[in-house]
């Protein structure tokens, strides 16, 4: 009977501290992720990246990365995705609409990675779509359509 409840208080100290850890786990998670915001912007203005507008609110936050989408349906940087493993950033996804109505017709897209303990440097793909069709462009290019079409380019 002694056995049994020193078990029991024993196994009842484990979940107990488990349930803590887990708990603790998850907090610094969510704590990581949040410092991918706005307060994320002086990093991505260093590598020519599309800063977030303070006013975006988050469209989806799930386990491994956090979207903002534009308030207002109009031309121009439409949304972020931003990627992350843990605490450290993996990739960023910006999308640019040439229609107020974010018709998916004509996307700027804009895909950077990081360098982690997966890559060994910064990187950027940038792909135009019109239509059907997608091409890999440069950033010169993407730059030449965002200012001929009067797209601020916010980084």
């Amino acid at each position: 009977m002694k056995t049994r409840f020193t078990l029991n208080v024993t196994l009842g100290i484990v979940a107990l501290i488990a349930f803590m850890l887990f708990g603790l786990f998850k907090s610094v998670n969510r704590g990581c992720k949040n410092s991918f915001g706005v307060e994320f912007n002086a990093r991505r203005k260093q590598l020519n990246i599309p800063a977030l507008p303070p006013d975006w609110p988050v469209f989806y936050e799930g386990e491994k990365c956090t979207t903002w989408q534009q308030p207002k349906g109009k031309k121009g940087h439409g949304f972020k995705i931003m990627v992350y493993d843990g605490c450290e950033p993996d990739g960023e996804l910006d999308h640019y609409y040439f229609s107020p109505k974010r018709l998916q017709d004509t996307v700027l897209t804009m895909d950077h990675r990081y360098k982690n303990t997966h890559r060994k440097t910064d990187s950027a793909i940038f792909t135009f779509q019109t239509g059907d069709h997608v091409d890999t462009i440069t950033r010169q290019k993407a730059e030449s359509i965002l200012t001929a079409n009067k797209i601020d380019r916010d980084y």
